[in-house]
């Protein structure tokens, strides 16, 4: 190989030295701008994974439902829960053995009769033991059917602290009635430790928090029934009184108007008189009977029967009068007239007062024409 060979060799070898240096710098030029944008890229995705934690845990706490932990007030050794077990077992082997021995002596005495001595008492104490054993069977069976029904019970719980007895018993396939004897049975035994049934028998309360909180709402209801019974007895005794006071006073009226009467010596004027005071005197009966029709007659009481006593003590004055002139005379005879009118008045009044009893009695023949013909009572369905 000559000289000229290797400087070509050495240029080649410079050429592609430089080229990878290059190439390196392109690289790590590539690796610094890639690594800064990765950087970035990351940086940027950790403060978007960030902000989705922080969202995903505020809508947890806005979302969470806080669980009620119903073990905490359930037994966890429900009564029956052994010894209903224990009930089977032995009411089941019982009954097995003393039955066994039962029909054995059964079928000796029908076969030997009496001659065996002491057969009957032997039979009877086997039998009374074969009965006993039968009660515990029975009993270990209803002991178990309670513990099946307690967890039936449990399962529809849940979280809930309260629940509707009607809704558990729809669940449970059991009547209300069942439901409510059930659930008292087993709160007397402490299977449900803290459990309450309300006083209308409507609902079932887990704890004595739920129970207490029950109280205190029903001490409150009964408190503002109290209040409004109090406030309705106060308006009514206000009103009786009013009635009593308004009707007193009618009374004093009608009585001035009674001696004033007994003073007046012309016939005429008596009878109207004594008109007068019978239809003031029904008026303020009916009002006192019912008491609602206050208001229709507070006009009469307050304002007609003190202008009516004035009319009438007028009368009286002028009827004193020695010299009886023209003027006293018209004067008279107006007043009469006007009592007539009075009278006419007040007989109205005492009629419209009778308007709603009219109505009801109306109503009530209509509905025993309407029920009378119905059932073909009528005169006509008789003719025909």
């Amino acid at each position: 190989m000559d000289r000229r060979d290797f400087s070509d060799l050495e240029d080649q070898i410079m050429s592609t030295v430089k080229n990878a240096l290059n190439a390196i710098d392109f690289a790590n030029l590539k690796r610094d701008i890639s690594g800064k944008a990765e950087d970035t890229l990351n940086e940027f995705k950790s403060k978007v994974n960030e902000y989705n934690r922080k969202m995903e845990n505020k809508y947890e706490i806005l979302t969470k439902k806080p669980k009620n932990d119903v073990s905490t007030y359930i037994s966890k050794r429900p009564a029956g829960s052994l010894s209903g077990i224990f009930y089977l077992i032995f009411g089941s082997i019982g009954s097995a053995v003393f039955g066994f021995l039962v029909l054995i002596f059964l079928i000796f005495m029908i076969v030997f009769g009496g001659t065996i001595d002491n057969i009957h008492i032997a039979f009877g104490v086997l039998f009374t033991f074969f009965l006993i054993s039968l009660g515990l069977l029975f009993r270990g069976v209803n002991l178990r059917k309670r513990i099946k029904r307690f967890k039936k019970y449990v399962r529809f719980i849940d979280d809930d602290s309260y629940f509707l007895i009607k809704d558990l018993a729809k669940f449970a396939k059991e009547k209300e009635a069942f439901v409510i004897k059930d659930l008292n049975k087993m709160i007397a035994l402490g299977m449900f430790i803290e459990g309450h049934i309300d006083d209308e028998k409507t609902y079932f309360m887990l704890n004595d928090d739920v129970y207490g909180d029950y109280l205190n709402l029903k001490r409150q209801q009964m408190d503002k029934e109290s209040k409004k019974e109090k406030l309705k007895e106060d308006v009514n005794n206000s009103e009786k009184e009013e009635v009593r006071l308004i009707i007193e006073t009618g009374r004093k009226y009608i009585n001035q108007i009674k001696i004033i009467r007994n003073e007046l010596y012309k016939e005429e004027v008596a009878a109207k008189l004594d008109r007068l005071q019978y239809i003031a005197s029904e008026i303020l009966n009916y009002v006192e009977k019912n008491p609602k029709k206050l208001q229709e007659v507070n006009k009469f009481i307050n304002h007609y029967l003190p202008i009516t006593i004035k009319l009438i003590n007028s009368y009286k004055e002028l009827s004193n009068q020695i010299v009886q002139g023209e003027n006293i005379k018209n004067a008279k005879i107006e007043i009469e007239k006007s009592i007539d009118i009075i009278n006419n008045a007040f007989e109205n009044l005492l009629d419209d007062l009778f308007e709603d009893v009219a109505l009801d009695i109306s109503t009530d023949i209509s509905v025993l024409k309407t029920l009378f013909k119905q059932e073909g009572l009528t005169e006509e369905d008789f003719k025909k």
